[in-house]
């Protein structure tokens, strides 16, 4: 306003100079000028020129210019304009009838006008910015808006939805950064107010709440799947869950991210989120600071290996068991008892079965099996002992079977005699030793008598692992002549669990496979006696499994393989012991074997 003041002062000033110029000049010339009639020329009673002088009329102020004032005062006692060093504009006097309206006072103080301008700025420009943010670490809130240059401004604090009905819990005065953090309770809402001091009338405010970090971020890795989950946030609505490019908002303090790669490292990174609306309906999301985990997924470990079951065999121990979930391999542990350790027998296993060899005849050994993928080794299986038999000696037997009469029954000499020798009492336990013609031999004392089945109840089975010679096993078929229409021949080793496959002519037969079975069990017997090879059949296929290839030997007896499950793994993998309804279970290299490479009409000794 000085500025202006000042300016004004200057210009009125300057005015008065121009007048008394004019009144001077006026009061020196005669009271009427003589002027020549077209003459074009001026008497102003100006001193005479010099021929050849310029004719540029100068205003005469009635003083030579040596003797003019400069102490501020003018001739007839007005205020005149002194030189204070200022940029004001000098304005001549100008040519004769020059008066004050036309001085331009705008073209004369250009800058003067902005500066007004400025200061109505100040005053009334509106607060049109106004967000709430967390500080990190910290229970405070900073406040930003925009800010008018000069002007200062007053924030306030309310607790609640709104600012009016209430004192302000917190204020301060003379701000001028646009900036100001203010302490505040986590989960509480607040309403903001900032106002521009130099004008009451602009008034911004927001609602705003300080949401804290989610704390106890915990991720869990599993099969392509990390769970997520932490503490719940006080004044949270929803959560936002962000990993490797991927986000969801969710409203529980969990949640598990699926579909992700086993082996990849991702990071999560967890915001709790509260959305608020002021006076004029307009949303604020407001967010935490976010709390970070990285966690990489993996795949499933094999589930417990189950339905472990073992047998002895000629120096060995032969182990069974169910396909367990995930695994793509097996590994067999054996119990040393002298270091109390479970130490690794055999790893790497892709069937569901495994023969231990080298072992100690009279021995006990004790065996664990467990899955395996590129996840790790499942858990261990229930453990199973197994003692170590004798090889049997030269004698060829037949399985035997635990028995107990239902009537009174005679004994005869051998399998076809019609004598009766003597009588055993209803109740009678027995154990058989062979079979054959609808007859079972069994030993009383030391001599052996032969009984009807249909006398007998059946309890279990008698029946042995350990394998025969090769020499031995050679011996008993070429010994007893026997023959084949085909180049090879089938010996089912009731008590050894053990089909031999042999090849060459009668009394001449070598050994060429010898494979495990499983015969059938004392209340299903696989059939006894000399029988061949005949229909064939792809497989035999049930609702949920089925055994494939299928090679018939008497009726509906057969060999097949084991019983498998069209999902995968097998319904019974049992090979060594009793087990079937009369069929002969094999592994599948030995039915495909017998099944491509023995023709129909091969003999089968069933013994």
């Amino acid at each position: 306003m000085r500025k202006i003041t000042k300016a004004i002062c200057v210009a009125l000033s300057l005015m008065l100079l121009v007048n008394l110029a004019g009144i001077e000049a006026a009061a020196s010339e005669p009271a009427a000028a003589n002027q020549t009639e077209g003459s074009g020329e001026v008497n102003d009673a100006a001193p005479d020129k010099t021929d050849g002088a310029d004719e540029t009329d100068e205003p005469d102020d009635g003083a030579p210019e040596d003797e003019k004032q400069d102490d501020g005062q003018s001739e007839d006692g007005n205020d005149a304009v002194q030189d204070d060093g200022s940029d004001s504009t000098d304005v001549p006097a100008g040519d004769e009838g020059t008066s004050s309206e036309d001085v331009d006072l705008g073209a004369q103080l250009p800058e003067q006008g902005d500066a007004a301008d400025d200061e109505k700025s100040i005053d009334t420009q509106a607060i049109t910015v106004i967000k709430a943010e967390p500080v990190a670490g910290k229970n405070e809130l900073k406040i930003i808006w925009n800010v008018v240059s000069g002007a200062t401004y007053k924030i306030e604090t309310f607790r609640g939805s709104s600012s009016s009905g209430g004192a302000a819990e917190k204020s301060k005065t003379g701000i001028t950064a646009g900036t100001e953090t203010i302490e505040v309770t986590p989960g509480t809402q607040y309403t903001i107010k900032v106002t521009n001091e130099n004008n009451g009338s602009d008034i911004a405010e927001i609602p705003a709440i300080l949401l804290a970090t989610p704390a106890n971020l915990k991720a869990t890795a599993s099969n392509g799947a990390v769970a997520l989950s932490w503490s719940a946030v006080d004044g949270a609505e929803s959560y936002k869950v962000a990993y490797n490019g991927g986000e969801k908002v969710v409203t529980t303090p969990s949640f598990t991210v699926t579909g992700l790669a086993n082996g990849t490292k991702y990071n999560f990174s967890v915001t709790a989120q509260k959305n608020l609306t002021d006076s004029s309906s307009k949303p604020h999301l407001y967010s935490s600071i976010a709390a970070a985990v990285s966690a990489t997924p993996i795949g499933n470990k094999p589930s417990q290996v189950r339905g472990l079951t073992g047998i002895d065999g000629e120096k060995s121990a032969i182990l069974t068991w169910s396909k367990a979930a995930y695994a793509d391999s097996y590994v067999v542990y054996r119990y040393n008892s002298s270091k109390k350790t479970w130490d690794v027998v055999k790893s790497g296993l892709t069937q569901l079965t495994y023969t231990d060899k080298g072992l100690k005849a009279g021995q006990k050994y004790q065996y664990r099996i467990a899955g395996v993928n590129s996840n790790g080794t499942g858990a261990l299986s229930s453990s199973i002992k197994i003692s170590v038999k004798k090889t049997p000696g030269t004698k060829i037997r037949s399985i035997g079977y635990k028995a107990v009469l239902k009537s009174r029954a005679p004994l005869f000499g051998t399998s076809k005699s019609s004598k009766r020798l003597k009588y055993l009492s209803k109740g009678k336990k027995v154990t058989t030793t062979n079979y054959g013609n609808g007859r079972y031999e069994i030993k009383i004392g030391k001599k052996y008598y032969w009984i009807s089945k249909d006398r007998l109840k059946f309890k279990a089975s008698i029946w042995t692992t350990k394998d025969y010679s090769t020499k031995v096993k050679e011996d008993f078929v070429n010994k007893k002549k026997y023959s084949s229409p085909s180049k090879y021949l089938i010996w089912i080793s009731h008590y050894t669990q053990r089909v031999v496959i042999y090849q060459g002519s009668k009394g001449k037969w070598k050994m060429i496979r010898s494979a495990k079975c499983a015969t059938g069990t004392h209340l299903h017997m696989t059939p006894k006696g000399k029988f061949k090879v005949g229909k064939k059949e792809k497989g035999w296929f049930y609702k949920k499994t089925y055994e494939k290839p299928i090679v018939h030997f008497k009726g509906q007896n057969s060999f097949h393989s084991r019983i498998k499950n069209y999902k995968g793994g097998y319904a019974d993998a049992t090979i060594g012991r009793p087990r079937s309804k009369g069929c002969v279970r094999l592994y599948d290299e030995d039915i495909n074997f017998i099944y491509k490479k023995c023709p129909k009409g091969t003999t089968v000794i069933s013994l």
